[in-house]
């Protein structure tokens, strides 16, 4: 997993390396200008000399960077290099380093200055975007911000590579400084950023490509938040081939209103197609006579009284999909209760409402899973405050989810956020928009109530599930070319090559 990083951190990083190790920091620089130029290179290939680029520099050690790879790519064979210096205030001195690969740039007869027009970027096919670094704290404005909106216009036109992270993107949280560049590639140097992976990013980082830039992995850094990607799916559950269904755990998932009765459908859906062993529809009687027609033949139905949750548990409760709100003494029964148990959708809107009363009834299940899976506008709730405000900072909004509640939280969304009462928050960017459609969270749902049953850590299982979860939803939009008319259904289906692809992969590393 690699480790993300805050504003604060990378600096200490950087000092780190240059002030203890003694790594002198133009050796640092010539990296990042290589792996920056390598972007380019290797975008272009052959045709690198007859391309046309376009270098925005900024006044700090980002604009240095990509200053620094234009000398590379000229090294290279590319003779038409068009520098802009871009300065909100042209009073004020640019960084040491800047003017020191001016000067080098000067001394090799490569101009510099260059005024950006509209007609400068129709004539250039690829841009180098080093406005602005990590160190940005406010919002864009003067030069930087018409430069990053003029760059805009061509997005998807011209290759635009950012170095370290998008001019005018939070690298803390994410969050667009008034604007950022739509960069088709990000070269992010020495290690990743927070803000490259979660909110708004994945509409402005395009690839990620992580630089080292020479920095030692071991730096001394207490990190506490990770990016999970399907190289650190190490392994599925192993399944015996004596095994029966009793080995692989019973989801029970309570029955949702009549008109929202597609949501606990998906759920156990969702369950069965994870290899949960036994799925079961808990409700009144007329609920299950007017649900049975809708549901999986595979799954079972059991009339739900409120005494069923002083049972021992027999597996995991999935409740909050279709539930309504009309149900708040299930949620209250079933959160007194040692049953493991994920709250998701209405259950949620409850808990909300009835924080007095539900509160501290989590005080008494540390030792028994507990999994909040709300989304933004759900988490602003139960946060009480507004859903501009958890998007801004989805690190906090999963942090205070987390110990409010002292369970474990996925907090949905692109960048989708993981933590537990004490930490670390992972970060998982599986999955696209084919996910934003009613009935997928109701789906996610069910997964995890099965993988909590699979003998994993509550953490491995939430993350596994998010990550098929988004996976499903990718492999269908190959499958169909398109994400649009995705259906939450649909993607269950694909559970099997999400699944089917980690099985064939843990064959491969044995």
């Amino acid at each position: 997993m690699e480790p993300l990083l805050t504003r604060e951190q990378i600096r200490s990083v950087d000092q780190y390396a240059i002030q203890q190790l003694g790594i002198p920091e133009l050796l640092l620089m010539e990296h990042a200008a290589i792996a920056v130029a390598d972007a380019i290179s290797n975008r272009f290939g052959s045709s690198l000399a007859f391309s046309k680029g376009l270098v925005l520099a900024g006044p700090g050690n980002n604009g240095a960077d990509a200053l620094a790879s234009v000398r590379i790519l000229e090294e290279r064979g590319c003779q038409q290099i068009f520098v802009v210096l871009v300065h909100d205030d042209p009073a004020k001195k640019a960084a040491p380093l800047v003017d020191i690969q001016l000067s080098i740039l000067g001394k090799l007869g490569i101009a510099s200055g260059v005024e950006l027009t509209r007609e400068l970027l129709e004539a250039c096919d690829w841009v180098i975007d080093g406005i602005y670094g990590t160190g940005l704290k406010q919002n864009l404005s003067g030069k930087s911000l018409e430069a990053v909106q003029l760059v805009n216009q061509f997005a998807g036109k011209k290759w635009v590579v950012s170095v370290d992270i998008p001019s005018g993107l939070n690298s803390d949280t994410g969050k667009v400084m008034g604007a950022a560049v739509q960069a088709n590639e990000t070269v992010t140097l020495g290690f990743l950023k927070r803000g490259l992976v979660t909110a708004h990013s994945a509409d402005y980082v395009g690839k990620i490509r992580l630089a080292t830039i020479q920095i030692p992995r071991m730096v001394p850094l207490v990190v506490d938040a990770f990016w999970y990607t399907q190289a650190d799916v190490s392994r599925l559950p192993l399944r015996k081939k004596s095994s029966h269904k009793g080995d692989f755990g019973h989801v029970w998932v309570v029955a949702g209103e009549a008109d929202k009765e597609g949501a606990c459908v998906l759920t156990a859906l969702g369950a069965l197609k994870t290899g949960a062993g036994l799925v079961s529809l808990l409700g009144s009687a007329e609920e299950l006579s007017r649900l049975k027609p809708r549901l999986p033949v595979e799954v079972m139905t059991e009339q739900l009284t409120l005494e069923f949750f002083k049972q021992t548990p027999r597996g995991s409760i999935v409740m909050g999909p279709g539930l309504g709100v009309q149900h708040f003494e299930k949620v209250r029964a079933c959160l007194a209760s040692q049953w493991p148990v994920v709250l998701d959708a209405d259950a949620l809107t409850l808990l909300a409402q009835h924080q007095k009363e539900l509160l501290p009834l989590f005080k008494n299940r540390k030792n028994t899973a507990t999994v909040l899976t709300p989304h933004p506008k759900e988490a602003a709730r139960l946060l009480g405050t507004t859903v501009e405000e958890v998007e801004n900072d989805r690190f906090q909004a999963v942090q205070q989810l987390a110990e409010k509640y002292q369970s474990y939280v996925l907090l949905k969304g692109k960048g989708t956020c993981i933590r537990g009462p004490q930490g670390p928050t992972f970060v998982i960017t599986q999955g696209d928009s084919g996910l934003a459609k009613g009935g997928s969270g109701d789906l996610l749902s069910g997964i995890l109530g099965t993988l909590l049953l699979q003998g994993l850590s509550h953490q491995q299982a939430l993350l596994l599930g998010a990550y098929l979860h988004g996976r499903a939803s990718e492999l269908l939009t190959q499958k169909t070319g398109t994400n649009r008319a995705s259906l939450p259904s649909e993607i269950a289906g694909q559970l099997t090559t999400a699944l089917s692809e980690l099985e064939n992969e843990n064959l491969h590393s044995r």
